[in-house]
């Protein structure tokens, strides 16, 4: 044999060689028309040859029906159908439709005539969607892939018998969320999320509501577990935790829808930050909170306190009745200006009310008056006083922070001329001063709430003046509105309040601007911070009247 020969021999073998193997690589990867499985290095990793689909096209097929529900479908791709097909369909009568979704990872271990594939499970009935990562075995099968089926394939905790389970309750679209003080719904469930039927309903309330009820102030009570055959828990949860109740009724609270949009209609016609508290004083229950978007987005009417300026003379004036023993016609002098223990004061414009009386006095907001009435008082009688209106009580009330005010004693007489007015070291919030109101109203100590099942904790309680004392104080309030310094509200009928003014830094600079009063059985507080005179407040206080 020539040496020409024998090198085209040798060449021709290597060539069938180099055949044999590229085929053998050929029929060991998946066909191009598979998505293929990538090993960590980017190299596309090979399955074991068969005659059916490929390990790609079967997982992903067996993925979709298991996902979407297809007992059937994802039982056709498994070893064990019967078991497969029980199994997903336990599955998806215990987690909410279309939420499930499986999909293979970008990698998957060949070895001995089986493929383990990893696969990530997400599941997405939350706001925060849960994720875990299993595995699926395939091996060949008379020539064909299947899935090698296990109920681990589902999660890699489960046993036979066993499923996983969104468990719990969650507000169903349209059903009523929160009830208002007449019983009907001023929030409604929309999807985990309560929506009030108004958006001017106390929008800063709506969250407390929810979530400060008990017994199902919670919008979503739902977690994930494993269950067994009879959906009893196994172990601990899978994700979230499981709640002492997972009952959602309605949470019945205090607001009244009506008073409530009325309320935040009024205060965002205001352009300064504008706060009004709205309590009912038969029961003390909250009607309204509402706040403008200047004042911010914390609820600072029932906890932010504020110099409540001449809206405390009804504390004054009640310690002049009790402690003094002066009525509204008892006569006092109001003159313009005068200096009170080195203390100088004047009224608005320096205005005098010749021949007054407490009840004059009081309508037209006299400093001179109410400063010589506190000097003549005792270091405590201010303080006292304050105490019988609620401004030093304490409550705990369930789903908001609550602080009434502070008055403390005042054993210097510049400082009870101060305090008599309002200024000085005197401090009340508009949920403080409401309740000012609502005790006059009542004439009876009032413990605010905000939700009917949920009862108020009174950690410092107070005792009211008598009856007698809080229906002279009322007359007077009247002559406010009828004569005094808020005759704009002369026009609603029953209205009684008191106007006030504080000052902030000089006199008519960033002054706070008060109206507190009542109407019926509806007591209110409106404060306009920096409004610089009450007549903001009493036009807020107009503008409130109007819409209920």
């Amino acid at each position: 044999m020539t040496d020409g020969r024998r090198r085209a021999i040798l060449i021709g073998g290597a060539l069938a060689a180099v055949a044999i193997i590229v085929a053998g690589v050929l029929v060991l990867w998946p066909s191009s028309s598979d998505s293929k499985p990538v090993a960590d290095d980017g190299r596309q990793v090979p399955t074991i040859a068969n005659q059916g689909p490929s390990t790609g096209q079967v997982l992903d097929t067996f993925l979709k029906a298991m996902s979407s529900g297809d007992a059937a479908g994802a039982a056709a791709s498994t070893d064990n159908p019967a078991a497969a097909q029980e199994a997903v369909t336990a599955l998806h009568k215990a987690i909410p439709p279309g939420t499930l979704a499986y999909t293979r990872a970008t990698s998957a271990s060949p070895s001995k005539g089986v493929v383990t594939a990893p696969v990530n499970a997400k599941l997405s009935a939350f706001d925060s969607p849960k994720t875990w990562q299993t595995s699926v075995q395939m091996a060949e099968v008379n020539g064909k892939w299947l899935v090698n089926w296990a109920p681990t394939v589902i999660h890699p905790q489960l046993q036979a018998g066993q499923t996983i389970a969104v468990v719990g309750k969650v507000g169903q679209t349209g059903q009523d969320a929160v009830l208002g003080d007449d019983g009907k719904p001023i929030a409604v469930w929309e999807g985990t999320t309560a929506k009030p039927t108004d958006p001017r309903i106390s929008p800063l309330l709506m969250k407390a509501l929810v979530d400060g009820a008990s017994g199902g102030g919670t919008a979503d009570t739902r977690y994930v577990a494993i269950v067994d055959a009879a959906g009893k828990h196994v172990g601990q949860p899978l994700f979230g935790t499981k709640p002492v109740e997972s009952a959602n009724g309605a949470v019945k609270s205090t607001v009244n829808g009506k008073i409530a949009i009325a309320a935040q209609n009024a205060v965002d016609k205001a352009s300064a930050p504008t706060m009004l508290v709205a309590i009912k004083p038969s029961t003390g229950g909250v009607l309204a909170v509402a706040q403008n978007a200047a004042a911010g987005s914390a609820l600072t009417a029932l906890n932010g306190l504020y110099s409540p300026g001449s809206s405390f003379k009804i504390v004054t004036a009640a310690a002049a009745i009790q402690q003094q023993n002066l009525n509204p016609e008892s006569p006092v002098q109001c003159p313009g200006d005068a200096v009170i223990s080195g203390r100088k004061l004047k009224n608005a414009n320096s205005f005098v009310v010749a021949d007054a009386n407490l009840r004059k006095a009081f309508a037209r907001s006299c400093n001179t008056t109410f400063g010589q009435i506190a000097v003549q008082l005792p270091a405590d009688g201010l303080r006292k006083a304050a105490d019988q209106f609620g401004l030093n009580a304490n409550y705990d009330i369930p789903g908001v922070k609550s602080e009434l005010g502070k008055v403390e004693d005042a054993g210097d007489a510049v400082q009870r001329v101060e305090d008599s007015i309002g200024q000085g070291k005197v401090l009340a919030s508009p949920l403080g001063m409401a309740v000012v109101a609502a005790t006059v109203a009542a004439k009876k100590p009032v413990v605010p709430s905000l939700i009917k099942d949920s009862a108020t904790q009174v950690l410092t309680g107070y005792q009211a003046p008598s009856a007698a004392v809080l229906g002279q104080i009322q007359s007077m309030m009247a002559d406010v509105v009828s004569s005094g310094t808020a005759t704009e509200l002369k026009r609603f009928k029953s209205v009684y309040g008191k106007t006030g003014t504080a000052e902030t830094e000089s006199q008519g600079d960033n002054a706070h601007g008060w109206f507190v009063g009542a109407r019926g059985d509806v007591a209110f507080a409106v404060l306009v911070k920096d409004g610089k005179t009450s007549a903001q407040a009493v036009s807020v206080t107009a503008a409130f009247l109007s819409g209920f």
